[in-house]
């Protein structure tokens, strides 16, 4: 009977310290902000050509729903979840994005630091700006 409390201790030991292992770090590591309201990306077997980065102002007065984009600015507060609120590095245009957890890839970023992020624009159906869909996050050099 000892033999068996022992295994299956050993068992549950083993899947917590695999657990804790495969975990992710990173993140956006700046305040927490709640409101009232290619260039370097690498894309297996896609387009190989240049990507050009734009501002956030000329993304949401002209981009349609689920155009791709890379922006370059900075996260400058989380609002709650995946959601992140961003300003570009020209300082002129702020827009939500959505970052999963899983595209962090242990990066830690702070509202200080210069970010690219490659992913779409979303819009609802009425054509306003819903936010900007991040599928990849990278520090800008």
């Amino acid at each position: 009977m000892k033999k068996y409390t022992l295994i299956g201790l050993l068992a549950i030991a083993m899947f917590f310290t695999a657990s804790a292992a495969n975990s992710q770090s990173g993140g956006f590591v700046g305040p927490t902000v709640f409101t009232g309201q290619q260039v370097g990306f690498a894309v297996p077997n896609g387009f190989t050509g240049g990507i050009m980065h734009v501002t956030v102002a000329q993304m949401v007065s002209t981009f349609p729903d689920k155009t791709p984009a890379i922006v370059r600015g900075y996260i400058i507060g989380h609002l709650g979840g995946d959601r992140y609120m961003f300003r570009d590095a020209t300082g002129n245009g702020e827009v939500v994005i959505k970052i999963k957890n899983d595209r962090w890839w242990g990066l830690s970023v702070g509202p200080n630091d210069l970010v690219e992020l490659g992913g779409e624009l979303k819009r609802e159906k009425n054509g306003m700006v819903k936010y900007f869909d991040a599928k990849s996050i990278r520090l800008a050099v």
